[in-house]
């Protein structure tokens, strides 16, 4: 049995006894992903407390983002674009601009339901072209569904504007098994990964890296990469500890895989990203939109108790 509630700042998914999601209106960010088992509940995401929480500190790791119109680092700021060089960012870091220009928007449930076999909610924003540098208007709408087979994220992007506009898309979770980094495996599907400079923008080489085809303990790793998905026949990532295991499963529209560990070792970041880091400039996965035009983005999340996978 699926439900869908909306209050004042949230909306909540709910499959009976056995799912429980709740997605804020500021930044469409998705704060629970949980699990029932036996009694208790196991949230996946590395959630804020509150709304409140997350507007005060969604700029120190940008945890549960969504990325757009770009995603991670755009070196200074700087792009040039069908002739024309633009400047833009919200918020940068190192001198570059980070993150897009939507991770604090205020989104709007345009549509909640459920039915027998699912529970669904739509979130949009309309940017209006108002932030210095990025002078294209569009559409977002963030659609959660949960079902049977798992949480759906799909975006989609509507060009407002009358003139092509560059665009990436991407998301900035931050998850959790439970206890430390060390006691859990990953496994990528993914054979490459970009080669990144001392700031950790493409060099436009890639690298070998197969530490992770097959699960692998993350004990003692350092990540800060890029990944190129070798293909979306299986999952992207398997994260598991001796309790849980964890999937994310993109269609073609997200061919790359950001994958951060960081100090604390008690989440990690799998980012989903349709491009590659400043991609405005590298034009690794750019994508340019033509006026009036649409484009779709989409992953799966799973999470499963082992006792019952």
């Amino acid at each position: 049995m699926f439900s869908a509630e909306y209050d004042a700042g949230y909306a909540r998914l709910q499959a009976h006894q056995r799912h429980d999601v709740y997605i804020f209106t500021f930044g469409a960010v998705l704060n629970r992903f949980a699990l029932f088992h036996q009694g208790h509940w196991h949230n996946v995401i590395a959630a804020y407390a509150d709304e409140h929480d997350a507007r005060a500190r969604i700029t120190e790791r940008f945890a549960s983002a969504k990325l757009s119109p770009f995603a991670c680092r755009l070196k200074h700021g700087h792009y040039h674009f069908n002739g024309t060089d633009y400047h833009t960012g919200s918020h940068h870091l190192n001198g570059h601009a980070i993150h897009g220009l939507l991770y604090n928007a205020e989104f709007a449930v345009t549509r909640i339901g459920s039915n027998a076999t699912g529970a669904w909610v739509e979130l949009s924003h309309d940017y209006t072209g108002n932030i210095n540098g990025y002078p294209f208007p569009y559409r977002i709408t963030v659609r959660y569904e949960l079902n049977e087979n798992g949480l759906t994220l799909c975006t989609e992007v509507q060009n407002h504007s009358n003139q092509p506009m560059p665009l990436a898309d991407g998301w900035h979770p931050y998850f959790t098994l439970g206890g430390q980094a060390d006691d859990w495996t990953l496994q990528l599907n993914a054979k490459h990964r970009l080669q990144f400079d001392n700031d950790l923008l493409p060099t436009g080489n890639r690298v070998d890296d197969t530490r992770f085809t097959a699960p692998a303990s993350l004990q003692n790793a350092e990540l800060d990469h890029c990944f190129i998905l070798a293909n979306h026949d299986t999952p992207a990532c398997v994260l598991q500890n001796n309790l849980y295991r964890f999937s994310i499963s993109p269609d073609a529209s997200y061919p790359f895989m950001q994958v951060y560990l960081p100090p604390q070792r008690d989440s990690i970041a799998l980012e989903n990203l349709s491009g590659a880091p400043d991609c405005f400039n590298n034009g690794i996965g750019l994508i340019t939109l033509p006026a009036g035009a649409s484009h779709r983005f989409s992953t799966v999340y799973q999470l499963q108790h082992l006792e019952s996978a």
